[in-house]
């Protein structure tokens, strides 16, 4: 039995990378891009087939994330910020 109750979700992911935007759409493997687990499958399934989840290029500087993943000028690091308190 079906269950039609559930809500329908679409989930935009922002990714400020050109490799990764090609690897999450693109079913091309490289040398080193070999050894993926099943993580990478799920994802690109859910790009791919459901369509749930869709991959946008978004520009460094407007990329809320790379305070958590990279060192930044203090002007970049307290922008980010106030992006992500929604200030």
């Amino acid at each position: 039995m079906v269950n039609d109750d559930q809500a329908k979700v679409h989930i935009k992911v922002y990714e400020d990378n050109a490799g990764a935007i090609e690897i999450a759409k693109e079913k091309k493997y490289r040398p080193r891009t070999i050894h993926f687990n099943c993580r990478l499958h799920y994802f690109r399934h859910r790009v791919e087939v459901t369509r749930e989840i869709s991959v946008h290029k978004i520009d460094t500087k407007h990329q809320p994330a790379d305070m958590l993943t990279k060192p930044l000028r203090e002007e970049d690091f307290v922008r980010h910020r106030k992006m992500v308190m929604g200030w």
